[in-house]
């Protein structure tokens, strides 16, 4: 039985938040089709759907690719993440239980290596009891977009002990019931994650460093 579009989207989508898809690799449709054994009609479906996320980019000559951003595209999605986010956490925290606040402390716990799929999965958990299934879809969608480039932010020992130290304290602010503090925090970590890799693609358009 091949693999439906939904499991496809999933195997890709994590293979790129993973790191094992570098941004502005080649989807090739063949390649892909051989190694997940799979027919190309679903394939290139999936890849449409992570196309519509953001995770991926459509070039008529090239084909899909791996999304590669600009410092001024980074610069956009985290002024978006920052209007979208803290509003969520401060709707989803009154109707949070207390599973769904575990089930953030869990994902913390469990993402020692802080990966990007790990990062979504805490975010998702404190997110998810808003309701707001569109604003999910759209936060995810900007999540996708910079998953690629978050292991930039997190290879500095610095930007990496600050980012799993903001995530503490947005659990404990959460878990106290503190909704405008942990709201507070989350844009605290928005704005310094958003600077320190706006920081880093500009330094690499400039040929000071790689991507």
């Amino acid at each position: 039985m091949g693999k439906s579009v939904e499991e496809l989207s999933g195997t890709l989508r994590s293979a790129i938040l993973g790191g094992d898809l570098e941004p502005g690799a080649r989807l090739r449709q063949d390649d892909l089709a051989a190694r997940l054994g799979v027919s190309k009609i679903p394939l290139r479906e999936a890849l449409q759907r992570l196309a519509a996320e953001g995770l991926v980019t459509v070039d008529a000559n090239r084909g899909f690719s791996v999304s590669r951003l600009t410092a001024s595209e980074a610069e956009e999605i985290y002024g978006l993440r920052l209007a979208l986010e803290p509003e969520l956490l401060q709707r989803a925290l009154p109707r949070a239980t207390i599973v769904d606040l575990a089930r953030a402390e869990h994902a913390l716990e469990a993402d020692a290596d802080a990966t990007p799929a790990g990062n979504w999965t805490f975010h998702q958990a404190l997110y998810g009891p808003s309701g707001w299934e569109r604003g999910l879809t759209l936060v995810r969608g900007l999540h996708g977009a910079v998953a690629p480039y978050l292991l930039l932010y997190l290879d500095d020992p610095t930007g990496a002990a600050a980012s799993a130290a903001q995530h503490r304290e947005i659990l404990a602010r959460c878990q106290t019931r503190d909704a405008p503090g942990a709201a507070e925090v989350l844009r605290t970590h928005l704005r310094m994650a958003g600077e320190r890799l706006v920081g880093r693609l500009t330094d690499a358009a400039a040929g000071a460093s790689p991507v």
